[in-house]
């Protein structure tokens, strides 16, 4: 009787600490979507952006299960985050996009970091994070003419969207499914 006790003590906890990655599951048993614009506070991209930002509206969308998205602009950038549970070789095979680097890793998380066809690499980009709770993707636009930010000339757009990330990685989810 001690020795099935004891066996089912020491099995179960290593069955319970099992990880399920949550992109092998069916789409409807995954966790529900991450919504940046309900769990990232406007002030954190606010901080990041280093001013206040304005709501644009045909930047949103809400369809809870495939894809959520919220932006701001201000006089220099558009600023676009979105969530949906598209994978990384589903971007990596999507003629919409051209891959800049696909094993960035700017603030300590790894990402893969594109612009859309057509668009110029300097002046838009975007990075992509697979976490638990699918794919966070953050996006620029800079729209001014002569590529500033703040005064500061910049060779690109990932520069900026590196620094203007940094106050948001907080509220992402963890995970680097790939």
């Amino acid at each position: 009787m001690s020795q099935d006790n004891d066996q089912a003590a020491t099995t179960s906890p290593a069955a319970a600490e099992e990880t399920i990655n949550p992109w092998d599951l069916p789409i409807e048993q995954r966790p529900a979507l991450f919504d940046p614009c309900a769990e990232i506070p406007i002030e954190a991209v606010e901080q990041g952006v280093g001013e206040s930002v304005e709501a644009v509206e045909e930047f949103s969308r809400n369809d809870t299960r495939d894809l959520v998205s919220c932006g701001w602009k201000t006089r220099e950038i558009h600023f676009v985050l979105l969530a949906t549970w598209k994978s990384k070789d589903n971007y990596l095979s999507d003629p919409a996009f051209v891959v800049i680097d696909e094993q960035a890793d700017p603030n300590g998380r790894r990402i893969l970091r594109l612009t859309e066809t057509g668009d110029d690499a300097s002046r838009t980009c975007t990075q992509l994070y697979f976490t638990s709770r699918g794919t966070f993707w953050a996006s620029l636009d800079l729209v001014t003419a002569l590529r500033e930010f703040k005064g500061r000339r910049f060779a690109n757009a990932c520069e900026v969207l590196a620094g203007a990330i940094g106050p948001i990685l907080v509220y992402i989810p963890e995970g680097d499914y790939r």
